[in-house]
């Protein structure tokens, strides 16, 4: 007992002795490297009084003292692992405490603790350590704290191996709301960890998942470049691990957010704009095809049913479509109605918002995303129409004046069809000249910046100014 004791009261003094020197410029170097090498050295009954020598620093010392303290808990992580298990929640504390450092270099150790805690102390469960931090998150009131906390957990989900994805689930909403909250001023270091959680978990809830891409495509616009970014990555993320299905639907809303906002005037976020934006144009385009009801072909049969394609766009309604036409019957045999009227079963397209599907250009596939088909039956059978038993057949049939006016209404719903054709071929034309020219004018800019980029290390070149 007395020699234990005798060991731990000169291991206090040995950390309190480099700890001393490093408050000093010229030992700082040679008492950063003995209080490492003592870290590596500990025996298990040592990490308690050398852990209590470590948290006692306080923001009276000098810079390098808090940074060095927080930093020997990674040393003392990778070298020891799991045999500090039953000392996590106090160094995770002891780590908490100086997330309100001014310091920036004494939270980024902060942050570099809390990944390497996870990653070499595997032995106790994930919430161990997920849930002081997630509590911490939700309850700091200090702005260094909030961006400190909020990377910590997103490094603590980066570098955990097995993390419980219906957990961290549940925690995306509640990031979600946090992050419209006046109250947290550290946006762009939540977004950072709302990015962690979708590249870990697979969002599947499809109001989940609007949530998320609403929160991001707004900070797109953000006037702190950072904020951007790692908005641009969170959408990027979601691209790349939301369900396919639920990812379609979202398509042409972060595409064009993503197309508005791909020249940003930081070239680091730009970069990741354009990263995201191509990940959401690889995301394939989804087509909702009904076909008509069992016993139906694709030619007129005899079961009357006719499938007429109607096309729907996203933004649109989405409520049925049904087209309306009067309850009139050919006066010909069943062979030669299907004949007479093979027109109408041609893609019948609404006048109004609905568009024809395109999948023609590749270089829209965003278009080909906004316009969706689906064939929906449109019955011709006579039997249906109300009509008395005891009729004659001249009636049952209808008159030639109202086949003739069915006739024309397929007509010119064919010629509407053809219209709407032609001026998507034009705006398809457009669209691409267009684009074109927005990637002639994203050369020049890189160009521009090269040079100014050259012209730049000319003049830092102390040797061009000699003849002056």
């Amino acid at each position: 007992m007395g020699v234990s004791k005798q060991s731990s009261g000169s291991l206090k003094t040995r950390v309190n002795i480099c700890l001393n020197k490093l408050s000093d410029r010229d030992t700082l170097s040679m008492a950063t490297n003995e209080l490492e090498g003592i870290a590596r050295a500990l025996s298990s009954d040592d990490f308690v009084p050398f852990l209590n020598c470590i948290s006692t620093t306080d923001s009276s010392e000098k810079s390098p003292v808090r940074r060095q303290c927080v930093r020997v808990f990674s040393i003392l992580s990778a070298a020891h692992g799991d045999a500090l298990s039953p000392h996590v929640s106090r160094m995770i504390s002891a780590v908490l405490r100086r997330l309100r450092d001014p310091d920036s270099a004494v939270r980024a150790a902060c942050v570099d603790a809390i990944s390497s805690i996870t990653t070499n102390v595997t032995q106790p469960p994930f919430s161990v350590i997920l849930k002081p931090l997630v509590d911490a998150l939700f309850q700091e009131q200090d702005s260094n704290a909030q961006m400190g906390v909020a990377l910590c957990v997103s490094a603590a989900v980066d570098a955990a191996r097995e993390v419980d994805a219906s957990e961290l689930r549940k925690l995306l909403p509640r990031v979600l709301k946090l992050i419209k909250k006046d109250c947290f001023k550290a946006k762009p270091s939540l977004l950072v960890l709302t990015g962690s959680i979708v590249d870990t978990c697979c969002v599947k809830n499809k109001s989940l998942l609007s949530s998320l891409v609403y929160t991001a495509v707004e900070f797109l616009s953000s006037e702190d470049w950072a904020a951007r970014k790692a908005a641009a990555d969170v959408l990027e993320k979601a691209a790349a691990t939301a369900d396919k299905d639920l990812a379609a639907e979202f398509k042409g809303s972060c595409v064009a957010a993503l197309e508005s906002r791909r020249f940003d005037k930081v070239k680091v976020t730009r970069e990741t704009m354009n990263q995201a934006l191509e990940r959401w144009r690889d995301v394939p385009d989804v087509l909702e095809e009904v076909t008509s009801p069992k016993g139906s072909g694709s030619s007129c049969s005899s079961s009357g049913y006719s499938p007429v394609l109607v096309s729907r766009s996203v933004s649109a309604d989405r409520g049925s479509v049904t087209p309306q036409f009067k309850k009139v019957t050919p006066t010909k045999s069943p062979v030669s109605s299907c004949s007479s009227t093979g027109r109408s079963q041609k893609s019948i397209v609404r006048n109004d918002q609905e568009k024809k599907p395109c999948t023609s250009n590749p270089n829209m596939p965003e278009l080909r995303r906004n316009f969706r088909s689906r064939v929906v039956p449109f019955n011709f059978n006579s039997d249906d129409l109300d009509v008395g038993y005891g009729d004659s057949i001249h009636e049952k049939l209808g008159t030639q004046t109202e086949f003739e006016d069915l006739s024309l209404i397929c007509d010119q719903l064919v010629q509407i069809e053809n219209q709407q054709s032609t001026l998507l071929d034009i705006l398809q034309k457009f669209i691409g000249s267009s684009q074109k020219g927005l990637n002639s004018l994203e050369k020049r800019v890189e160009g521009l910046e090269k040079v100014v980029d050259e012209m730049s290390q000319d003049l830092a070149i102390p040797g061009t100014w000699n003849y002056m």
